[in-house]
């Protein structure tokens, strides 16, 4: 729990929401599922603000997109057909694999984004899938997923919030796969990847990567990118493709892998990733 909280406040408002947040004192943070905030036990914190009056858990197609409330579960990301359609279902593969069922029906979109784990499989998906972050404060602007992870605090004031997550809908002939290196089944990934592809025939017109466990936020590829943009795929460019990826990235040491590992891992997992995209496009 929090040690120092004095004051908790669920607003039916965003006008209200923002209002709370944006005073000088006490220390007041947003609160959506929790299962990130709670856990920190961080003593500056004395007011949360609850946001699950705020009507922000949807999921809604409109146009040439589909729209993704802040406050949507993991769970209803997994369970959702609109998320399912979504490039062959993969949000909601990255979502189910992200944790347990227990905490997948109490975590966020929006803590999600905010917390920017550097291995999560949600970014990884939501990075090749084009999304857009849309934040009030109280001005509605959206801003790019890779430039929002760049800097989260500066595109992430403490007066604003999140108020949802904009995908354009995939074009004909898209797919896209997920991969990973874990010490067990039960660990985090220690790297990981996402590939999407556009294919017609033995053409690539279009491919989009994203890359977790090299950098302290998940990141996209766009000089690997830049390969494939119409590229026959064949096994000459996934070679060259991993070649490109070892030497672009730059990762540290820790406790989970050392950089060279890190380095070897990131150009398996893009490949395995692009491969397997590209066999699901050639099913479309």
């Amino acid at each position: 729990m929090l040690p120092h909280l004095s004051e908790y406040h669920r607003p039916t408002t965003l006008t209200t929401a923002l209002r709370l947040l944006a005073r000088p004192t006490p220390r007041t943070v947003p609160l959506a599922g929790g299962t990130w905030l709670v856990g920190r036990r961080d003593p500056s914190i004395q007011a949360v603000v609850d946001l699950s009056g705020l009507e922000l858990a949807f999921i809604k197609k409109g146009g040439r997109q589909v729209r993704l409330g802040a406050m949507t579960t993991l769970q209803t990301l997994v369970e959702d057909p609109l998320v399912y359609e979504l490039a062959g279902g993969l949000l909601a593969e990255a979502a189910q694999r992200s944790a347990a069922p227990a905490i997948r029906n109490v975590a966020t979109l929006g803590g999600t984004l905010v917390v920017g784990e550097a291995t999560s499989e949600v970014l990884l998906a939501l990075l090749v899938l084009g999304a857009q972050v849309a934040i009030r404060s109280p001005i509605r602007r959206e801003v790019g997923l890779p430039a929002f992870l760049a800097d989260r605090p500066a595109h992430l004031p403490s007066h604003a919030l999140i108020s949802e997550v904009c995908l354009p809908n995939p074009s004909a002939g898209t797919a896209a796969a997920l991969a990973e290196v874990r010490r067990t089944p039960a660990d985090r990934p220690i790297v990981n990847a996402a590939a999407l592809v556009v294919r017609r025939g033995a053409t690539c017109r279009v491919a989009r990567l994203a890359l977790g466990g090299v950098a302290p936020y998940p990141c996209r590829l766009p000089d690997v990118e830049a390969l494939f943009s119409y590229r026959r795929f064949d096994t000459d460019l996934l070679s060259h493709t991993a070649e490109t990826v070892a030497a672009a990235v730059s990762p540290l040491d820790d406790s989970l892998a050392g950089a060279d590992y890190r380095r070897a891992m990131a150009a398996v997992v893009v490949t395995r990733a692009l491969q397997t995209a590209w066999n699901r496009a050639g099913k479309e």
